[in-house]
C-alpha cells in the first residue's frame, strides 16, 4: 500500500448520505447484528483497516478516518447503501493510498463526541409582517410551497404550530418539526377527513385554520374485525396475513427509506408480530431502515435496507429477532 494523498475523495455530502442510509447517522449505534458505527463496519473489517475495540466506541473522527482508508482501498463496495443513496466512485476508489489523519478531517465527524446529540430546537423565529398567522381566523394565510417533514425547522412551520396552539394543541412554536408536531399532523389530518402521511402539505396547513367539523352521530357499529395497532386506516392483521406460516404474494414494489405503501404497511405489522418496533404506518423511516437491516443480516442478505421480494418474505419465513 501506499502513502501520501489521494488526487480526489467522495464530497461530505456523499459521506453524509451514506452515514444516513447505514445508521441514520448514528455514530454510536450497536444494535447486536454485528455492525457498528455510523458506517456499519463488523469487527474484521474494522481491525483489517487497524481499528481497535468496537466501531460504535470509537470517535466520530476515528470512524470518518477508517471509512476513508477503507474507501481507498476498495471503493464503495463494501456498502450496499452507496448504490442506494446513488454514490459514484472517483479516482480514489481502490487507489491503495493510505489516507492520513487530515485527509478524513473534512468528512463531517470531526473530534465530536457520539452519540450524535438530538437536534435543538431552533429559537423561535418571528413570521414577517407579510407572513401574518392569523391566529385564531378560519383563513389560513398562503402556504408557502414547502412540504414540512420531521427532523427539520421550518420559519414557516411556527405559524402553523402557534395556531394549533389555539386549538388546544400543546405547542409554542419553535418551528422544529419533532415527534409531538408529527402526532399532532396525525391528528388533525384524521379529524379533518385527509389521508394520513407524515408530512404538512397544502391541505394540513390549511386545515389547521379550517373549522372544525361538528361530530357526525355515531350509528351502532357492526361488528368488524378489531385493526392491528397502526396508522393506515382500515387496514386489518386478517387483510396482511399478519402471523400467517407462509408469507403472502410479494406486490412487485421494493421499498427504500422515504416510500409510502399500504403494501410497507402489511411488512410492518408482521414485523411488529415478531418483536420488531413497528406498526402499520406504510412510511419508511429510521426504525423500518434498521429492522429491514436486522433480518437481512440474519438471513445472509447483507444488509441494504432494500425490501425486495427476499426481504417481503422473511418477514413471515426468516429468522427475526422473536
Amino acid at each position: 500500500m501506499m502513502a501520501g494523498s489521494a488526487s480526489a475523495d467522495p464530497s461530505a455530502s456523499s459521506w453524509s448520505a451514506l452515514r444516513q442510509c447505514e445508521s441514520t447517522n448514528n455514530y454510536a449505534i450497536d444494535t447486536g447484528n454485528g455492525y457498528y458505527g455510523a458506517y456499519q463496519f463488523d469487527l474484521s473489517t474494522w481491525r483489517s483497516m487497524g481499528g481497535s475495540g468496537s466501531p460504535s466506541n470509537a470517535s466520530p473522527a476515528e470512524q470518518d478516518y477508517r471509512a476513508l482508508y477503507l474507501y481507498r482501498m476498495r471503493g464503495w463496495g463494501p456498502w450496499s447503501c452507496a448504490s442506494i443513496a446513488g454514490l459514484r466512485e472517483d479516482s480514489s476508489a481502490r487507489s491503495g493510498v493510505v489516507p492520513t489523519r487530515a485527509d478524513s478531517a473534512y468528512i463531517g465527524g470531526g473530534g465530536s463526541a457520539a452519540p450524535a446529540p438530538k437536534p435543538t430546537p431552533a429559537p423561535t423565529p418571528k413570521p414577517t409582517p407579510a407572513q401574518s398567522c392569523r391566529l385564531g381566523s378560519s383563513t389560513a394565510p398562503a402556504w408557502g410551497g414547502t412540504t414540512f417533514t420531521q427532523g427539520h425547522t421550518y420559519r414557516a412551520l411556527v405559524c402553523w404550530q402557534k395556531q394549533m396552539a389555539t386549538r388546544g394543541y400543546h405547542f409554542t412554536g419553535t418551528g422544529y418539526f419533532g415527534s409531538n408536531t408529527l402526532a399532532a399532523v396525525h391528528d388533525l389530518q384524521g379529524k379533518s377527513g385527509i389521508r394520513q402521511s407524515n408530512a404538512i402539505d397544502s391541505r394540513t396547513w390549511t386545515a389547521a385554520w379550517s373549522k372544525p367539523a361538528a361530530p357526525k352521530p355515531t350509528p351502532t357499529p357492526t361488528p368488524a374485525p378489531k385493526p392491528v395497532t397502526g396508522n393506515w386506516p382500515g387496514l386489518t392483521a386478517a387483510a396482511c396475513h399478519v402471523g400467517a406460516a407462509k408469507a403472502p404474494a410479494w406486490a412487485g414494489a421494493s421499498f427504500s427509506p422515504g416510500a409510502y405503501s399500504k403494501d410497507l404497511a402489511c411488512w410492518q405489522m408482521q414485523m411488529g408480530k415478531r418483536g420488531y418496533p413497528l406498526t402499520g404506518v406504510g412510511y419508511y423511516g429510521a426504525n423500518t431502515l434498521a429492522a429491514a437491516k436486522d433480518i437481512q443480516h440474519r438471513n445472509g442478505l447483507g444488509g441494504s435496507g432494500v425490501i425486495a421480494q427476499k426481504t417481503w418474505k422473511l418477514a413471515w419465513e426468516g429468522k427475526a429477532r422473536a
